[in-house]
């Protein structure tokens, strides 16, 4: 299982593209190989692709919009971008709440869309990844929309959030097992606990079973384990990227 870096976790290093070419040799430098990309500012593509080339490292997938995906034209336009990244994922970073309302009626016209996005984008060779956070453990009529999403949504794969899981009331393992090669990137993130609140955590620095998660990754034969931090870094956000692979180095 390779470990990548999620670039969400550098959001505010890369909102040039001066920042973003510094960025990408730092996360080069720290020993990661695989990142995902999210969260850049406006870029040229092939400036990108060509720092992608020069630094060695592998785009396991994306996070973008879902005003890139909505349209014909758009979805076209992002097929062509991830392509010339080596980008074989198009992640979606969550259900768009303004467009479809967290209810049971919003999940059924969102599963709709979905499945179309998700024809598309498997006819042009990649992939579509959904990325859960805890609102999709939220039931309705009985059933939480995640098991939906899973269940109604048979093009489309999964981003595993560990953390959001673990936030939503239920185990990642099962989760893991559940899904099995409908995994090919999972969002590594600790859960610590700080005052009776939750926060993210550098990996190793919380409270999720590790060693079970990466048993179980291990056992489904999961690719690629990312390493996110939304926030609340005990170090500045490369130095977080680095203890969190560290540990993982240790336990992978």
């Amino acid at each position: 299982m390779k470990i990548g870096a999620q670039l969400y976790s550098i959001r505010e290093y890369t909102k040039t593209p001066f920042d973003i070419e510094e960025s990408l040799r730092r996360i080069r430098a720290i020993g990661y190989e695989v990142v995902q990309i999210s969260g850049f500012g406006p870029c040229d593509t092939d400036r990108l692709a060509g720092w992608i080339r020069e630094t060695g490292l592998e785009v396991c997938g994306t996070h973008v919009s879902w005003a890139s995906l909505d349209t014909p034209e758009e979805l076209k336009k992002t097929i062509a971008v991830h392509k010339k990244l080596g980008a074989p994922n198009i992640g979606l970073g969550a259900r768009p709440g303004d467009v479809f309302p967290n209810s049971y009626e919003g999940y059924t016209r969102f599963i709709k869309r979905a499945n179309e996005v998700a024809r598309r984008i498997k006819d042009e060779g990649l992939t579509f990844g959904y990325h859960n956070h805890d609102f999709e453990f939220e039931k309705w009529n009985g059933c939480r929309a995640i098991d939906r999403l899973i269940e109604e949504c048979p093009d489309m794969l999964f981003t595993l959030d560990v953390f959001w899981v673990q936030a939503g009331g239920a185990n990642p393992i099962d989760y893991i097992k559940k899904l099995g090669n409908r995994i090919q990137i999972i969002h590594f993130k600790d859960y610590r606990i700080k005052d009776r609140t939750r926060q993210f955590a550098e990996i190793g620095q919380g409270n999720l079973d590790w060693d079970n998660i990466i048993g179980a990754c291990k056992e489904k034969g999961i690719p690629c384990a990312v390493v996110e931090q939304d926030g609340d870094f005990l170090v500045n956000p490369f130095e977080s990227l680095a203890l969190s692979r560290k540990f993982l180095l240790e336990k992978i």
